[in-house]
């Protein structure tokens, strides 16, 4: 289990850095001054949308991750009912998330 939550930490690390590289890009786009929005005014949104969107799956990643290795290995070790307050919690978030 360590070596995969290992694995999973350097994925989800490697995800936020992209995350902030295509956010820090928007940034720059959006001040400066010499960008005509008119140009091409869906060119924000696309990158919007792509921040989102890598911004879903990154959580879509991390809520797998925590319930196949973190959950699975609580319930495995005879721990159910943290494991199910867990999971209600777990389920809450998720409700939120799909809002």
């Amino acid at each position: 289990m360590t070596y995969s939550c290992t694995v999973e930490r350097k994925k989800l690390k490697n995800r936020i850095s992209r995350i902030a590289g295509q956010v820090n890009a928007l940034k720059e786009k959006i001040s400066d001054d010499n960008i005509d929005f008119e140009e091409d005014p869906y060119e924000v949104i696309r990158q919007l949308t792509a921040v989102k969107g890598a911004i879903n799956g990154m959580i879509t990643s991390y809520v797998e991750h925590y319930a196949k290795g973190h959950l699975i290995n609580k319930i495995q070790k005879g721990d159910a009912a943290e494991a199910e307050v867990q999971i209600d919690n777990l389920l809450e978030i998720i409700k939120v998330f799909g809002k």
